[in-house]
């Protein structure tokens, strides 16, 4: 009787679990009849995608679609490439205060008037009815590292699936990095706080780090002694910062000058800290050095303006200037050729570089592109920044970034090459969720 009881549960946890596998089993999806372009540059015509459970299952032009697929097809015109991944976006997390109180005691504020909030979390805050969660999928975002708008320590940075409203249930890895900057306490004249100033932002940096080390240590010797001695305290600021002391988790450090750079990198120097730079406007005047240190780059595609005399090059050509005017235009031009190749020529000196919005626009950002592209950017170059090599400094490149058997299926399907002025994004998928955004027969 008790053979046949042990036979009879058995039985029955097989059943189980068959039956918790058929339902964790989805229905397979394809995309057929679509131009893929994967991340090495192969360009895949006639190509399919199926994908199931949030992976891609195969992609190519022989594939043989599963029985229970449901189909979409691509009508032949449709050119597929990989999510493209933001390194550092500030979507639906708060905004930094525009102004703030003068507080009693401007030298001594608290840790959140300072600008030093390394606790907090976008996934406790998150807010997703942010438009810019929403129109993402129209760009070709399908993943984004989330950081916060803010000043010196404005908190961590966690990595999501971009769906839209439902992205706050879409966390893919929380708490990759630490965000870190240069940027002043805020208030202004009159109203401001310690530190006001750049010198006060390093000081206070540096004094942030002693004591987090400093409280570090003593937790963990009284945690190894039985002596009889105070309990240490607890500081969730300082205690957030223990990652990076230890080199687990990353600053992610915005700053652009090249003395701003130099700074940050002085502060490296003297803590040992782990750290990818983000934004670096003027990174192309430190290329080599960023190159030695294997300091990775998450590169801002906010551009300068393009002098109005540079807009009109035939009227120049017949323009009389004087020698003084050609000189300045001279200077002028190449400092702004030098900021708009400012990712190429970091790539060339051997730095890793992805891509950032950091608070640009997502109408910006199309824009910006086409300025990359036409000023010499090959668009294998622009597709790996915007997917691969993002994904690689994010730490998620086995999983992310590409159109492969294996990787979370995450791509945009669209009307024309992604850098062509006129291009649509008609189908996203972002971990598996496919989503139509513009009706297939309303592209052009």
């Amino acid at each position: 009787m008790r053979e046949v009881r042990r036979i009879s549960a058995l039985i029955l946890l097989c059943l189980f679990w068959t039956t918790a596998g058929v339902a964790q089993q989805l229905p397979a999806q394809a995309l057929t009849n679509v131009t893929i372009h994967r991340a090495d540059g192969k360009v895949i015509k006639s190509g399919t995608v199926v994908w199931r459970n949030g992976l891609i299952e195969a992609a190519g032009s022989r594939v043989d679609i599963p029985f229970d697929a449901i189909v979409t097809d691509g009508g032949d015109s449709l050119h597929v490439y990989p999510g493209f991944v933001d390194g550092l976006a500030l979507w639906g997390t708060p905004a930094a205060p525009e102004r703030q109180a003068k507080p009693e005691r401007p030298g001594e504020p608290g840790y959140a008037r300072a600008g030093i909030q390394p606790q907090r979390q976008p996934s406790k805050l998150l807010d997703a009815e942010d438009d810019a969660l929403s129109k993402a999928h129209e760009y070709g975002f399908t993943t984004a590292a989330i950081g916060f708008e803010g000043f010196m320590l404005p908190g961590q940075v966690d990595l999501y699936f971009v769906k839209g409203k439902e992205t706050r249930h879409a966390l893919y890895r929380p708490s990759i990095a630490q965000q870190a900057s240069l940027k002043p306490a805020g208030g202004g004249f009159g109203s401001g706080a310690y530190p006001a100033t750049l010198m006060g932002v390093m000081a206070r940096f540096r004094q942030l780090m002693f004591d987090a080390q400093a409280l570090q240590q003593f937790q963990q010797y009284y945690a190894s002694t039985e002596a009889d001695m105070q309990v240490p305290p607890h500081d969730e600021v300082l205690e957030a910062l223990y990652p990076v002391l230890s080199k687990d988790k990353p600053l992610y450090f915005v700053a652009d000058s090249k003395e701003n750079i130099e700074r940050v990198l002085r502060l490296q120097d003297e803590f040992g800290f782990d750290m990818v730079l983000v934004s670096a406007k003027e990174g192309y005047l430190l290329k080599d050095e960023l190159a030695r240190r294997d300091i990775p780059v998450l590169a801002t595609l906010d551009l300068p303006a393009k002098p109005e005399w540079m807009k009109e090059e035939d009227k120049k050509k017949g323009e009389e200037v004087s020698a003084e005017l050609e000189h300045f235009r001279e200077r002028q031009e190449k400092a702004w050729k030098d900021r708009v190749q400012n990712i190429n020529q970091l790539m060339d000196a051997g730095v890793k570089v992805g891509y950032a919005s950091n608070g640009l626009k997502l109408d910006d950002f199309h824009k910006n592109l086409q300025t990359l592209s036409e000023e010499g950017y090959a668009d294998g170059v622009l597709l790996k920044l915007l997917t691969v090599n993002t994904a690689d400094i994010l730490g998620s490149g086995k999983a992310l970034g590409d159109i492969d058997g294996g990787k979370v299926a995450g791509f945009t399907a669209f009307t024309k090459p992604f850098t062509d002025k006129d291009t649509k994004a008609i189908y996203a998928v972002s971990e598996g969720t496919l989503y139509e955004l513009t009706s297939p027969n309303q592209k052009d």
